[in-house]
């Protein structure tokens, strides 16, 4: 039996089978996203000369104080400067319970609190973490229940972990830290989502 097709013989399965695989070998072969030996991948081309360029440095940890307070998003951590010392807070979540159908209209929002590497007796107080949500509501968060409450301070050299936790509607809202009991010295942005 032969591979080969005759003019004007119905091609069998092996000769359609063969120009199928011709065809595809030749649209591997000439791809156009094939990158060229000349040019760079896409991913590290330069940006065009018409973009202004930017000389601010990246991957930084920027300082919150009571005159510069700073707005961050949960998981980027702040040096917060104050009278007494300092600390890098850090402020995760918030995590919520799975989804329930029909959605209920407040959900149980837990931020974890991270205050690490302290210069100096930095003080914690519940009262001074508050949350506004999209709509301009204030939400007081408290412990977690059966978890350890914050300690009154964070000791120079240690780390502080814990968590708070508010019962809110889904939607945007901001968690502001003033721990010298004025205006707060830093924020962040978060999403609280149930689905």
């Amino acid at each position: 039996m032969t591979s080969r097709c005759r003019a004007g013989q119905r091609p069998g399965i092996s000769c359609l089978g063969a120009v199928l695989l011709a065809c595809l070998l030749t649209a591997c072969g000439t791809s156009r996203g094939a990158s060229r030996p000349s040019e760079p991948p896409l991913g590290f081309r330069s940006p065009p000369a018409f973009l202004p360029g930017s000389a601010a440095p990246v991957d930084r940890v920027v300082t919150a104080s009571a005159a510069h307070p700073q707005l961050a998003v949960q998981g980027v951590g702040v040096r917060v400067a104050l009278p007494a010392g300092g600390v890098l807070a850090t402020v995760t979540g918030p995590h919520v319970p799975p989804f329930v159908a029909p959605p209920p209209p407040q959900v149980t929002a837990t931020f974890d609190i991270s205050l690490a590497r302290a210069t100096g007796d930095v003080p914690v107080r519940l009262a001074d973490f508050t949350i506004r949500d999209q709509l301009g509501r204030r939400f007081h968060p408290g412990p977690v229940a059966h978890e350890p409450a914050p300690p009154g301070a964070v000791p120079s050299g240690r780390t502080v972990t814990f968590q708070l936790t508010a019962a809110m509607p889904t939607g945007e809202g901001r968690l502001y830290w003033s721990p010298s009991g004025g205006a707060p010295i830093v924020s962040w942005d978060f999403v609280v989502e149930n689905d």
